[in-house]
């Protein structure tokens, strides 16, 4: 039984730009899979997720995060248990339906996330999460696209929350790297952007 393992280095920059209040964000989100050949589990773990920003928003310059994902593959849809939990002690755990779908002879490809999580204390707010990545082949190592990324809280109306939106392009690189970036929009506040790039490079166990 052969065992394929993947990581992943995630970059976010977000900036708050043409204003005199300028914020830079950085999120640093190394992620590794295991998935199991002939077999439909998968797990994934973040063990440091860290958003860098102005202290102004927790008192201190970053935030750390842990997070581990258990899947199963169901033809096109994945399903994972989604627990995570930070350094402030908010604990949350929820589920995340992964739906993978391919038209014309597999040039263009939609997935989209949803995550929902629920609170395990009194400091935990319930949210989710909505992610929806649409993208064509214009050649076999090149796929050109739009990535959308949100996340809202259960308690708030919709135009509350964080959703960012913008083009994305990703490259398969030799010796089983590639290479993901997408730069996009904050929908519900001016002159607010988010940059993402993601490394990947997998290897058989």
């Amino acid at each position: 039984m052969k065992k394929y393992l993947i990581v992943f280095t995630f970059l976010f920059l977000g900036m708050s730009l043409f204003s005199q209040d300028t914020e830079i964000w950085i999120k640093n989100s190394p992620e590794i899979r295991m998935n199991i050949q002939n077999t439909p589990l998968e797990v994934r773990w973040r063990p440091i997720d860290q958003m860098i920003m102005p202290d102004h928003y927790f008192g201190k310059h970053s935030l750390v995060r842990t997070d581990i994902m258990f899947g199963l593959t169901l033809d096109k849809i994945k399903i994972f248990n989604y627990t995570k939990f930070d350094e402030f002690d908010r604990f949350w755990t929820g589920v995340r339906f992964d739906v993978n779908l391919d038209f014309f002879d597999r040039k263009f490809l939609v997935n989209i996330q949803e995550r929902f999580f629920w609170g395990l204390n009194d400091d935990s707010d319930n949210h989710y999460y909505l992610v929806q990545y649409l993208r064509y082949g214009v050649t076999p190592k090149i796929h050109l696209g739009i990535l959308s990324y949100g996340k809202w809280r259960l308690d708030r109306p919709f135009d509350q929350g964080e959703w960012f939106v913008g083009p994305s392009a990703e490259f398969r690189l030799p010796y089983n790297f590639s290479f993901h970036t997408a730069f996009t929009k904050q929908i519900f506040t001016t002159n607010v952007y988010m940059w993402f790039v993601r490394i990947g490079y997998r290897f058989k166990l």
